[in-house]
């Protein structure tokens, strides 16, 4: 099964499996970091993520990756689980290789650090926390002679029948240290619809994904970087950025190696705006890129003379959160602290400065708000300046996230009613995630703040916005043309991203 080094051979194979992402960047950075240690690595990507309609595993899939492996025949099995969302099919593929194979399972990604004893209690040797690119290459020395990981920086285990928990380390302050992630993977192959396919399926993507920096210097209750970080080692910024050249070289590779690839979106929590890192991006990236892309921006953190140069290269959509019109939801419940002045300076930059496309994500409906609060995100979105698409969706609770511990608090749930939640099988989790609340008045704000985006339907809201319920008809069949426009819309944006990848506009 194992391979001396020597002669070229490589030290060992090593299965990594990324789970519904075949983007999957921190499976594509474990890859990396383990081939230039000398390992042979094979990565499964297993189902695609579709958030409408999500899918568990099938019988057929777990034969097909237990056929993998039997084949590869791996030191270690990696499985990166990002999200609390897929759990089941987690679990499923846990089972079936325990009970197939003698092969230690390995967990890693943001839950896995945050509840390593979630996948020790179903078997897995190993949970590596934090930055993955160290631990896991010492890990895998120590397995290829046989010998335990137990005492390894970052990693825990269970040593009789006590969990093992290691202090985080092999964190490196400069990221450019880690490399760059594998573009494509040579040995990959997407587990499906019961089918298997070889080769790397990130080769045909149009949308190449890149991230520039790791971490948040925000705390949103919401989100799971403030509870990673406070995992993290003292001296570690809460953003840590590559250089300009370690992001050029990556988006080399990926022009190289996709070639249908039409445009780049930056998948930074906050698109880096440190003094001289934007000026030298334009400039690398006008020479050598020069493709449409998209970024994430915060009310905080956007300046217009900064977003006037991207926009110069190719920057074509900024997507902003402003995740609700209330002031005291982003205030008391969000832990987001910019004021409404700040939210409309910021969508003001967009607009001067000539940004295409810009797209306003919200969470609605959820336990925190009243009916107040979303009236005052449609009296915030009827402010926005210029052309935008509004992202519209649900609050999930994500485990480990402060606003668990607040909804417990504030006695909107028990803790196990909140388990039943977020633990719930991913067909009920995407379900809340996108379902509308069932209050009638609530539903008409909800549709008008919907309508809003569209000029040809702003008339017609301000009639309806004098009495909703008086007008629920008419509402609700606004929204329904106005859900098939948005449709199209989508379909316009794909076109002019094609169009200005092949310099027509």
């Amino acid at each position: 099964m194992l391979q001396k080094l020597g002669g070229g051979t490589p030290k060992g194979r090593v299965m990594l499996l990324a789970f519904y992402n075949t983007k999957a960047l921190g499976v594509r950075y474990l890859e990396g970091a383990l081939e230039r240690a000398g390992y042979q690595v094979q990565v499964v990507f297993y189902k695609e993520f579709n958030s409408h309609c999500p899918g568990q595993t099938s019988r057929r899939e777990l034969e097909l990756l237990c056929e993998e492996v039997r084949r590869a025949e791996p030191v270690f099995i990696g499985l990166s689980v990002m999200s609390s969302m897929y759990l089941d099919t987690v679990e499923q593929v846990m089972k079936t290789l325990r009970a197939r194979y003698a092969i230690p399972l390995v967990c890693g990604g943001a839950f896995a650090s945050l509840y390593p004893d979630y996948f020790l209690d179903r078997g897995a040797a190993y949970v590596i926390r934090g930055d993955g690119e160290i631990p896991m290459v010492n890990l895998a020395d120590r397995l290829m002679c046989g010998e335990s990981g137990e005492d390894l920086a970052s990693l825990c285990c269970r040593r009789h029948g006590e969990t093992v928990v290691q202090p985080i380390g092999g964190v490196l302050k400069e990221i450019d240290g880690y490399g760059i992630p594998v573009v494509s993977s040579p040995r990959a192959c997407l587990i499906e619809r019961d089918r298997l396919r070889r080769g790397d399926p990130q080769r045909h993507t149009l949308r190449y994904e890149v991230i520039a920096s790791r971490g948040c210097p925000f705390t949103c209750t919401y989100c799971s970087c403030a509870p990673l970080h406070r995992l993290m080692p003292r001296g570690i910024a809460t953003v840590r950025t590559r250089s300009v050249e370690s992001v050029m070289e990556e988006l080399r590779e990926a022009k190289r190696a996709c070639p249908r690839m039409m445009m780049v979106h930056f998948y930074d929590e906050i698109f880096p705006n440190l003094p001289g890192w934007v000026d030298e991006f334009v400039a690398a990236y006008q020479r050598e890129i020069h493709l449409p892309f998209t970024i994430w921006s915060h009310p905080k953190a956007a300046k217009q003379e900064v977003l006037e140069k991207l926009v110069r290269v190719g920057l074509t959509e900024v997507i902003m959160g402003i995740q609700s019109g209330s002031d005291r939801v982003r205030r008391e419940v969000f832990h987001r602290y910019e004021t409404r002045e700040e939210i409309l300076r910021a969508a003001g930059f967009f607009q001067a400065a000539g940004v295409p496309w810009v797209s306003y994500d919200f969470m609605l409906q959820h336990p925190f708000e009243s009916l107040e609060d979303l009236k005052e995100t449609y009296f915030l979105v009827k402010e926005l300046p210029g052309r935008y698409v509004l992202q519209l969706h649900g609050l999930n609770f994500l485990p480990g996230t402060d606003i668990v511990s607040m909804a417990v608090e504030q006695g909107l749930f028990t803790q196990a009613e909140l388990d039943r939640i977020m633990f719930a099988p991913m067909e009920e989790q995407f379900g809340a995630y996108w379902k509308q609340e069932t209050s009638l008045e609530s539903q008409l704000w909800y549709a008008l703040i919907f309508l809003w985006q569209w000029e040809a339907m702003r008339e017609r809201c301000l009639v309806y916005e004098q009495d909703p319920v008086e007008y629920k008809q008419e509402i609700f069949k606004a929204y329904r043309q106005a859900q098939g426009l948005s449709r199209r819309r989508e379909w316009r944006k794909k076109l002019d991203m094609a169009a200005r990848r092949f310099g027509l506009r």
